[in-house]
């Protein structure tokens, strides 16, 4: 009997000192980018235009899991579309874009336009050799100062058709890099509030499109805010400043 109270009262004195030791709840990481359905954002430009995106659908692949944004109304397509979020998903240390569609269009619409001078008149095709994209990496986590990653480097070729004639082509390459970087972290206001431990990433992409013998290069500089558990708060690129309105998450 006593041998049985002993154990009993050692099983308890255990249990005991284990209620003192109830783990914490291990720190929430930052989420940058939220990604839930139904989320929305409403942004207002330097004209006084205002836009909302929201998150609207969720698709699985047999590999990965996409998120899906839409525009309302729609943004106008320019040659920086590429960082215009609206097919994403979301890893353990990365943010990727699909932007395999972007490029084909971006390839139809800005190469075209580099040489209609030289082709007054003509009717102009392009076509891609088959090339398989590779995701943009739009945020890299953790995000710390001065902290910079590749974004993109790809590299299209094909041909320029002059009046659906296969015999009349030209051959071009195109080549997009975009790299970022951290600038900063920072409280920031915008319209919406003010916003604690933003991070300002600053992408920069060059593009140089190669003819015959002639090279064309542009550099494009644009910056992004991203405040934690919020998303996107502000930007800046050639269109101006856009800043966060209201914002609601699901």
């Amino acid at each position: 009997m006593k041998c049985f109270l002993l154990i009993i009262t050692s099983i308890v004195f255990i249990i005991s000192c284990g209620s003192d030791d109830i783990p914490e709840p291990g720190e929430t990481k930052p989420n940058y980018f939220p990604d839930t359905i139904g989320s929305q954002w409403i942004y207002r430009n330097a004209d006084g235009n205002e836009w909302t995106r929201e998150i609207t659908n969720r698709n699985n692949t047999q590999d990965n899991t996409y998120h899906t944004f839409i525009n309302n109304p729609s943004i106008t397509k320019t040659d920086n579309d590429l960082l215009e979020p609206t097919s994403f998903r979301v890893t353990q240390t990365q943010l990727l874009l699909d932007i395999s569609n972007k490029i084909n269009r971006y390839i139809q619409t800005e190469l075209p336009k580099s040489v209609q001078d030289d082709f007054t008149g003509l009717e102009i095709d392009v076509i891609t050799e088959s090339i398989s994209y590779p995701e943009l990496v739009y945020l890299h986590f953790p995000l710390s100062t001065n902290l910079h990653w590749d974004v993109l480097d790809v590299e299209i070729q094909g041909n320029i058709i002059l009046q659906n004639l296969t015999l009349l082509h030209i051959p071009f390459e195109t080549i997009i890099k975009i790299a970022a970087k951290v600038k900063g972290q920072s409280l920031i206001e915008t319209p919406a509030g003010s916003f604690e431990d933003t991070y300002q990433i600053e992408y920069q992409m060059d593009t140089t499109h190669k003819i015959f013998s002639d090279e064309d290069s542009s550099i494009q500089i644009n910056s992004i805010w991203f405040t934690p558990h919020v998303g996107i708060v502000k930007i800046e690129d050639n269109n101006g400043i856009s800043e966060l309105v209201e914002y609601t998450l699901k």
